[in-house]
Parts: C-alpha cells; structure tokens; sequence
C-alpha cells in the first residue's frame, strides 16, 4: 500500500502507524512516499499538479513490481495526499483506498485559518538558509503559529553545507496546491468502479468538510456499496496527530474487507 503524506509532509509522518498496521494485517507492507517537490523526491520537471503525482505513483509501482516483485493493491492518503490518491486510482484502481480528512471536490483557495495556502505564503516569505535550525522555527513563531504547526514543519529543515535549509520545493508545491483546490473528484468516491472497498475518514474538528460536503459523502455511502465513511471526533486535520489509534483502526478495518 502507497502511504502518501499531505502538502508539507513527508513518508516517514506515518511511520508508526504503518508499522502498527503492518502488526496487525501482517499480509500488507507499507511504502512510505516522499511526493514530488517534498523531502528526498526533489528535482522534478513540471507541470506539478495531481495527475503529475498520480503518474509518478504509477512510474514507482511499475519499478517495484518490475524489480522486487511488490505488487501495489492500496493507497492511503491524507490531505492533499488523499486528493492524490483519488487521481491515481481513477488511472489504476486498487483494493483498498484510504482518504483521511480529504474533500474530494473544489474548493477555495486559502479560505480557511492557518491553511496550507496561508503557510505557503508565511515560507515563500523567509530566507531560505540559516545558520541554526532554531532560527527557522523562530520566523514561524514570529508570524503567529502554533508550536505543534512549528515542530511540525522543522522536520522539513535540513543541513546543506554551512546552513539549514527547507528541503521542499515552493514553486511547485504552490503549483500542485492550486490544483488540489481546483480539482473535482467526486466521481471517483461515488463510484463503485475504481476500489473493491474505499473509507472516507472524516476529522469531526476539521473545516475541511462543510455541512454540504458531509452531506454528500453520506449520500455516496448510501449510493456506493464499497464506501464506508467514518467520522473521528475530537480530532482536527492532522487527524493522524490526534487521534493515531483511531486512524490506525479505520486502516485495518479496511485491510480486513
């Protein structure tokens, strides 16, 4: 199973959930993704947008079944990785599909508090080398977000040469967040067609879906026999931050269909 981070993340964000499941449905094993323009997978050429991230998931389970014999049956994304995951089934459907807390359909850049649009904003600002990873994380603060956001966000800091610097590729990445908000992929989760079972994992605290979104992934529940929607509550966005356990049972209970 593809495990694919959201906008400023990177694979190793779901490692411990992925070596917990991989304990518990011992049949399934986990590649952790680092997407275009994140962590190790620098240097693409454009355009960046989400069918650009679905076919370098095609190019990498052609790869891995062409040289270790792994055949790819899932994918599990969160955020913007969940967006991803629906471009690439709707290319190369799978066995199981697991979107945390992701709105398959269009919706307007920037407009909720802290989004990832707000903070693209806050990083295209800062200088883009320091002499101390702290130097980073205080810039941040500076601009008024949360310590949990900061520490977050510092992983993607690393060493090059004299200085720290942002291992994440701005441009792009502003160019596959515009298309993320743009997109709409709803056919994908209302149809039966492009997984054997797909759950819609929704944060309760999260804005990502409004009363009209919610409604209409009830509705292809209802419609759709492999759709299974499952709200956490008490958890926002970083529903894999919040509520880990409750991310990991929605994920074996769907590696168990």
């Amino acid at each position: 199973m593809f495990v694919l981070h959201g906008i400023f993340g990177m694979g190793t964000n779901f490692r411990a959930i992925a070596k917990a499941a991989a304990a518990r449905e011992p049949s399934w094993g986990f590649v952790l993704v680092d997407q275009r323009g994140h962590g190790a997978s620098q240097g693409f050429a454009p355009p960046h947008d989400l069918n650009a991230a679905a076919r370098d998931l095609e190019a990498l389970a052609d790869h891995l079944a062409r040289t270790k014999g792994i055949e790819v049956r899932g994918v599990l994304g969160h955020s913007f990785g969940g967006k991803v995951a629906l471009a690439y089934i709707e290319r190369r459907p799978v066995d199981v599909a697991v979107l945390l807390d992701s709105q398959p359909g269009p919706r307007i850049l920037g407009e909720e508090t802290d989004s990832a649009a707000n903070v693209l904003v806050t990083l295209e600002a800062l200088d883009h080398g320091w002499e101390k990873r702290e130097a980073f994380s205080e810039a941040l603060r500076d601009a008024g977000y949360s310590a949990g956001l900061i520490e977050w966000l510092t992983m993607n800091v690393r060493r090059d040469g004299d200085l720290y610097r942002l291992r994440l590729d701005l441009p792009a990445i502003r160019s596959m967040l515009e298309d993320y908000f743009a997109r709409d992929l709803w056919h994908v989760v209302e149809q039966p067609e492009f997984a054997r079972t797909m759950s819609l994992v929704i944060a309760a605290r999260s804005t990502v879906f409004d009363d009209v979104s919610r409604a209409r992934a009830d509705a292809a529940a209802f419609a759709n026999p492999v759709l299974t929607v499952v709200v956490v509550e008490n958890a926002g966005h970083w529903i894999h931050v919040d509520a880990p356990s409750k991310v990991l049972d929605a994920l074996c209970d769907a590696l168990a269909r």
